[in-house]
């Protein structure tokens, strides 16, 4: 039976669980952090798991820019009508939402830099703390791993949804509150329900005051959900590494000429492999071992992530980000400047600054990161996941039955050795 580590016994934990949801320390780069605070302050430190702080830079971004008008300045720029850009701009409000937004950039970097620093000290720490589980008379959550792409279409559907599919309630609520507010007063729901009918969209009828607030929380919503998928899937990674690599039952020195042996086999880390290990336990098969195989996916070319693959270093960071930047332009030029409306040209922002974004980070910013050998962010591609399981057999019966559980749980065989083999070779 395996020792649990509460939490008070740690001095700094890697995560914690709660009916609220989980949150966890993760390490990140800041400059990721810095832009998304740029797009809208806040957004930088809900990334990082500072909900409070988020919230509340979010919501003092949002009033303080609404009373100074800044969308609205923003707006009548980039048509280039400079004196309704004058006239609708509040200097009394405008010159406190710098301050907001620059301190918000600031310290979303800084405190970037320093959970990193609290992610080493953790990993140093001879007892580490993992929740599994947790069952309350208000629902259960559990540890376990998420198709990343999954929760970036639950939030494309709906903002925030992609967050309470990776269990991160508080974050998750954060967002869809304030989705509900802005699709209210920026009458989204309205302007595309006539988008969808081939209704002409009057640019008098839109308030882009607030509709200039969604490109950057849809695709804020969109990225962290699939970054979060990500990283709650490698943190399942950890679970398992850190509770049986601590467990040993590798012995030797049986009599017999064929028995006892070892069966070997690989397979992936998911919840299946603790099915793996408590049926030969239930069995009374102590004497096995599970070997972590280290090996790092260095391969920064993929467009995406899996549900097994979960490295976090694909190049959908470039590609959400440019989606957000081109659906704003689009969503402000759309009818201003270009025909087809704010909602058709938004959306195709969307896509069309979606597959910039994926190109430049493919290619440029990855010849970029090759050329001055530039490496990611420690820890940000850990290794693919997968495990060798040896155990061991004394006779024929046991030998049948492990190769039952091997063939009903999805283990890989690779050979079996016999127990003098595997003496002389490790000795």
């Amino acid at each position: 039976m395996l020792s649990t580590v509460k939490k008070e016994d740690v001095r700094i934990t890697k995560m914690d669980m709660s009916i609220w949801g989980i949150n966890y320390l993760h390490r990140s780069n800041p400059w990721t952090a810095a832009w998304w605070s740029a797009a809208l302050p806040g957004f930088g430190h809900l990334y990082l798991g500072s909900y409070l702080k988020g919230f509340l830079f979010i919501s003092g971004e949002i009033f303080i820019n609404t009373k100074a008008r800044i969308n609205l300045a923003i707006f009548y720029t980039f048509i280039g009508d400079f004196e309704k850009t004058n006239n609708v701009f509040s200097t009394r409000w405008g010159l406190f939402y710098m301050a907001v937004w620059v301190f918000a950039i600031y310290d979303s970097y800084m405190q970037s830099i320093e959970l990193n620093q609290l992610c080493d000290l953790e990993e140093m720490q001879e007892n580490r703390y993992f929740k599994k589980f947790l069952i309350s008379p208000f629902g259960i959550n559990i540890l376990t791993q998420r198709p990343p792409f999954m929760a970036a279409f639950f939030s494309f559907i709906a903002g925030g949804m992609g967050q309470a599919y990776n269990l991160q309630f508080v974050k998750g609520g954060i967002l869809i509150t304030w989705i509900l507010i802005i699709n209210y007063y920026s009458q989204m729901s309205h302007l595309f329900h006539k988008f969808i009918k081939g209704q002409e969209i009057y640019l008098q009828q839109v308030d882009w005051q607030w509709l200039l607030f969604f490109p950057s929380i849809i695709g804020f919503c969109i990225w962290d959900s699939y970054v979060g998928a990500v990283q709650i899937n490698n943190l399942l990674v950890l679970e398992q590494r850190y509770t049986f690599s601590k467990k040993k039952h590798f012995h030797t020195g049986m009599e017999g000429r064929n028995y006892p042996m070892y069966f070997i086999g690989t397979c992936k880390q998911s919840i299946n492999l603790e099915l793996i290990i408590s049926t030969l336990e239930t069995h009374g098969f102590n004497k096995y071992e599970v070997i972590f195989l280290d090996r790092l996916n260095n391969d920064k070319g993929k467009t995406g992530d899996s549900i097994r693959q979960s490295d976090g270093i694909s190049n959908f960071n470039g590609a959400m980000c440019g989606a957000a930047v081109l659906m704003l332009f689009g969503t402000m030029w759309g009818g201003a400047l270009i025909p087809g409306g704010p909602i058709a040209i938004g959306l195709a922002g969307f896509l069309i600054g979606g597959v910039i974004g994926y190109l430049l980070d493919r290619y440029v910013a990855g010849w970029l990161r090759a050329k001055w050998k530039l490496d990611g962010i420690k820890g940000s591609n850990p290794v693919d996941g997968e495990v060798m399981i040896l155990v061991k057999a004394s006779n024929k019966e046991q030998h049948d039955y492990i190769s039952t559980i091997f063939a009903e749980k999805d283990i890989r065989f690779v050979g079996e050795i016999e127990e003098d083999s595997l003496t002389a070779l490790v000795s």
